[in-house]
């Protein structure tokens, strides 16, 4: 008998949250976006790395090395930039001691972010792109990037 009034209840609570979510139009927090990441060497005066994140056919934003100066961009910078007006903000990190993190978390679309310092020529550093919302992040694999 408690097995019935188990799944009577299970049942009920099911059928309640699926009118809830109707009714308001929500949806689950599993739903959210499934983001994807490319990457690119720069091809520009003083080299790089970008690391574009996608919703589909949607760009979102990306994350950049800039190596060297070049083309009036300061070099040793990691930059976040974000391309849609989601609610999403982009974080590009570079796994320096302290770490540097370009973020557009909390900014418009076409916000970009740039964190700059001095590092060693030559030296290699680890670095990565998330995208992210409250607690949700979402991020590339790590690449290397050269000083």
């Amino acid at each position: 008998m408690a097995s019935i009034k188990a799944r009577l209840g299970a049942l009920t609570g099911a059928a309640a949250l699926t009118a809830a979510l109707a009714v308001t139009g929500a949806t689950p927090a599993s739903a959210e976006p499934d983001f994807k990441f490319d990457y690119f060497q720069l091809n520009r005066p003083g080299g790089g790395f970008i690391i574009d994140a996608w919703d589909g056919a949607d760009f979102v934003g990306d994350g950049e090395w800039w190596r060297d100066p070049g083309d009036g961009k300061p070099g040793d910078t990691v930059v976040a930039y974000d391309g849609r007006a989601d609610g999403y903000g982009i974080e590009a990190h570079l796994m320096t001691d302290p770490e540097r993190i370009a973020s557009t978390r909390g900014h418009a679309k076409g916000y970009e972010d740039r964190k700059s310092g001095n590092l060693r020529e030559g030296s290699d550093w680890v670095m990565y792109v998330c995208v992210v919302k409250g607690s949700f992040h979402k991020c590339s694999k790590e690449v290397v990037v050269y000083a």
